[in-house]
Order: structure tokens, then sequence, then C-alpha cells
């Protein structure tokens, strides 16, 4: 007996600024709803020669959709999981987009020795939504929106497959405006 989220078809993108959780999460996504799944991060290294700018890697994105459109040809049944996976159209029935409180967010990352501009620029990519509003420019639709902040990649991966299963829109009200306030000065 099948239950209500399995489908012939299942395509899943999983998005959100680094620290968010999303390798984790997406693999065990993938475990529960038996998807493939893809780390766009793994398929650019194997598939797209490295440029190196100020010691960084940068992705030309257009030869990333490129990649994407090919490498998806046919393709089904998987998980995709990249910060990058905001900025390129990935064929897809769900995409989620994983937040986490700056502050949290920037411990994560500096567990994982990120520099301090690098930080900084993924606090206040999340701060300002960038991921919400990437997908909603690129794919033309609302993303559900998953807090990390406060809870287990498991867990997080339980409201991703029942937001699939009840056909959930909404997951997690997750606003740092407040927080943005206070980084720009304009509250106490």
């Amino acid at each position: 007996m099948q239950k209500d989220y399995e489908r012939v078809v299942m395509r899943i993108v999983i998005t959100g600024v680094p620290g968010t959780g999303k390798s984790e999460v997406s693999e065990i996504v993938a475990a529960i709803l038996r998807l493939n799944r893809i780390s766009l991060a793994e398929l650019i290294n194997k598939e797209m020669p490295e440029e190196i700018e100020e010691g960084e890697k940068v992705v030309d994105i257009k030869k990333l959709q490129k990649l994407v459109e090919d490498y998806f040809i046919g393709k089904d049944n998987y998980v995709v999981e990249s910060h990058l996976a905001c900025e390129v159209v990935i064929p897809a029935d769900y995409i989620f987009v994983l937040r986490t409180h700056p502050d949290i967010l920037k411990k994560r990352l500096e567990k994982r020795k990120y520099d301090k501009k690098k930080i900084d620029e993924n606090i206040e990519a999340e701060l300002l939504d960038y991921c919400v509003q990437r997908v909603q420019q690129v794919y033309a639709w609302k993303p559900v929106e998953i807090d990390t902040t406060n809870t287990t990649p498991a867990k997080a991966a339980e409201k991703i497959v029942n937001a699939i299963k009840y056909k959930k829109r909404v997951v997690d009200d997750v606003n740092y405006s407040d927080e943005l306030k206070k980084k720009l000065g304009l509250k106490k």
C-alpha cells in the first residue's frame, strides 16, 4: 500500500544559505522517500572547470543552468540540494528553503572555519531572505520555508516529508526583519 506522499515521480529541491543544514536534511529526506540525493556542489566540482577569483570558486550561473538542463533530462525521483539551487531552474515539484537564525548561523559558519567576510555575506543573505526571493524570481513560485534554528536535521526532514504528504504551502513563518533593523541601526 502506497503512502500519500509516494508518487511515481517526485522532484524536490532544497536550498538555503550555507550552514542551514541542506546536506544532512536532504540525505534524510532522500532516505525516507527512497529518492536519489544529488548534491549540486558535487555535480559542479565534477562537471565544471574551476574558476578562482579572489581565492574563491566562482560559478558562472549561465553555464550552471546549461549543465542543469543537460543533466536532469530524463531524470526523476530526486532530492537536489545546494545554496545555488535558488539561482537556476531545476525541474521540481517541491522547493524548500532552509532558514536559520543569524546568531546560530554565525556559530555554525565559524565552526566550519569560514572567514569573517564570508560569514557576514551569508548572514546578510539570510537576513534579506535572499534564497526565498531568488526562488520566487527564478522559479516564479513561493517556496516552503523550514526553520532549522532549534531543531535536528531529522526533525527538519520530517517537516519536509509532512509538507509533501499534507500538501502544506506554509510550514514555518520565518522573519528576521527585527534582526535586520538591528544590524542597520534602525532598532535597539
